[in-house]
């Protein structure tokens, strides 16, 4: 009964905890999605009659440039860009930078990379020509704009290690619950240490890789002083700092739990460390992902539930496994021991086993139970989770976040199965009751521990599926990419014709012919003859030689649109052909 009202004082002071952390993280200022750049001056693909003064691009959501930067290259590579970038009138959807004075004619390429409110860093660039030379090609960027692979394989593994590490500590609940006898176990203890080291180490890692993260840096550069300001004036970084101040407070209660010199263990104990516990659960749940849902609120409670679900469960199962691994070395050491002067040693040993056995005995069902409603909880969490990121059937598999959604689903339908075997096992409960000495998880180690290695494959993948951008986001990035297709206008002439970006709305078109041909004009129009639109013309314009472009054309709905291009090569002779490009 006094465990059970413990337990009863940990759900009702977290919830309180947990009511009011949530309270704040609403008040805080909330985004409505992935940063996404909706619009620029000069537009992308303009052609302007003289230089620009600025630069600038205006986003659907505030995003940060304090690790982040607007440059402006000419043709040749060389800066022209002048000052530093900026939000303009402390505008935090819009960036612009300031170009030099008395620019010549000729193509520039203004690239960026801003973070979002995800701390997902976003890159890009943007085209334009003064006067009447070519374009530059499209999708080329300059090499800053590129991620050091580095820093994304070590983000992912500092995740995994943040997540094994609360799971593995958080499992404690076990001990202080259904299983007293285990916090005499060192094997225990030192496990749960070790979960707490791995989430310390987890959560300093994250803070050092977010600045180079953000920046497209590398690995060199995470002590730097102007990333760590960086990284501790966003919302990423000061969860992080709070979860590593809880983590310390988290380790000075468990110090006061576990430890063997004899004293007395604080009855507040497990209350205080489950309150304090909740409190880093949500410091993982308000960051990534959640920070730009909408609501918020709803991202983090969703979050957090699946994220204790995770621990309650695999964390639960990691202390068993210990527990197993530990009771056997305890019994072959006893039974191996050749030593006649300790049969009363051993005789204490039979029977301290005894008891822990038949302590086990009656827990086992009670975590079986528990287990399954956090199997219930991560089923259901997981789907909401899912389905808000990915937002799409096409984006499950054709990006690397619904590729690792379904790598994840997999993982845990095998977690279940064996989860369901085990759960067989514990409602078999003669198999263990009236033997002297039984090991009431002798039969089901081997089962829990390809429960734990499986759980860890789990956190693997999530620790890279939170690095990736959300499957929606990555889907209309993949959409918006330029769609370009090749028709033949002759035997020996090929027109390359493009659509950027490649869906419906504003685009601009480039046609560039490849062969002999000599024209001496050029034109072309757009329909789709599915829902009898166009034709609309396009004002092709000459930018090089055999190169053509038009720009601010607007095709106002999805589908395959036809491209009619002419080629006039004479007052009398010209040739026609129609490229296919689907938009969406």
């Amino acid at each position: 009964m006094a465990r059970l009202v413990s337990v009863r004082r940990v759900g009702l002071l977290g919830s309180l905890l947990f009511a009011a952390l949530i309270g704040l993280l609403i008040g805080a200022p909330q985004a409505s999605a992935h940063a996404v750049l909706i619009s620029s001056s000069p537009t992308d693909g303009g052609r302007l009659v003289k230089a620009p003064a600025l630069v600038s691009l205006k986003f659907d959501e505030p995003v940060g440039i304090s690790v982040g930067y607007l440059r402006v290259v000419d043709s040749a590579g060389r800066r022209v860009d002048a000052g530093a970038t900026t939000h303009p009138s402390g505008d935090g959807t819009s960036v612009q930078v300031q170009l030099k004075t008395g620019l010549s004619d000729g193509s520039y390429l203004a690239s960026y990379r801003v973070v979002s409110a995800d701390s997902h860093p976003i890159a890009g660039s943007i085209r334009f020509v003064v006067g009447n030379g070519p374009l530059a090609a499209a999708g080329q960027a300059s090499a800053s704009t590129t991620q050091a692979g580095g820093v994304s394989a070590s983000l992912a593994i500092v995740h995994w290690l943040s997540f094994a590490g609360i799971g593995l500590v958080g499992g404690s609940w076990l001990i202080f619950t259904i299983w007293p006898a285990g916090q005499e176990r060192p094997a225990v203890r030192k496990a749960i240490w070790s979960g707490w080291t791995l989430a310390v180490v987890g959560a300093l890692g994250e803070f050092l890789l977010q600045g180079p993260y953000a920046a497209g840096s590398s690995l060199s550069t995470m002590f730097h002083g102007d990333l760590l300001d960086a990284t501790l004036h966003i919302n990423t970084g000061q969860l992080l700092s709070l979860r590593l101040v809880l983590m310390g407070v988290l380790g000075a209660v468990l110090v006061a739990l576990l430890s063997d010199d004899g004293r007395p263990r604080p009855s507040w104990g497990p209350e205080a460390a489950a309150i304090v516990g909740i409190g880093i659960v949500v410091t993982y749940a308000a960051s990534g992902h959640a920070e730009s849902a909408d609501p918020k609120w709803l991202a983090v409670v969703v979050d957090a539930l699946h994220l204790t679900a995770m621990i309650v469960w695999l964390g639960g199962l990691s202390i068993l496994v210990v527990g197993a691994i530990s009771r056997r070395r305890a019994a072959r050491l006893a039974v191996q021991s050749p030593d006649e002067s300790h049969e009363s040693h051993e005789s204490g040993v039979h029977d301290d086993a005894d008891a822990d056995g038949l302590e086990l005995a009656a827990g086992l069902p009670i975590f079986s139970r528990v287990a399954l409603i956090a199997v219930a909880t991560l089923a259901v969490t997981g789907t909401i989770q899912a389905w808000r990121e990915l937002g799409t059937v096409d984006a499950i598999t054709t990006t690397n976040y619904g590729r690792l959604v379904i790598a994840k689903v997999v993982l845990l339908a095998v977690l279940i199965g064996m989860g369901y075997l085990a759960r067989r096992i514990v409602l078999r409960r003669d198999w263990f009751i009236g033997s002297r000495g039984a090991d009431p998880l002798r039969r089901m180690g081997r089962t829990l521990m390809v429960e734990v290695l499986i759980g860890a494959c789990v956190l693997g993948v999530t620790g890279v599926l939170i690095s990736q951008p959300p499957g929606s986001v990555a889907l209309a990035a993949q959409r918006a990419q330029p769609k370009s297709v090749s028709v033949h206008m002759t035997t020996t002439t090929t027109a390359l014709v493009e659509v950027s970006p490649g869906k419906h709305g504003t685009v601009g078109f480039s046609v560039d012919l490849i062969g002999s041909v000599n024209p001496i004009a050029v034109t072309g129009s757009a329909a789709l003859p599915a829902q009898s639109l166009g034709p609309i013309p396009l004002k092709l314009q000459a930018d090089g030689p055999r190169s053509y472009t038009a720009t601010g054309v607007i095709l106002p709905v999805a589908g395959m649109w036809e491209i009619t291009v002419t080629v006039q090569t004479s007052e009398f002779d010209s040739t026609t052909a129609i490229a296919k490009v689907k938009l969406s």
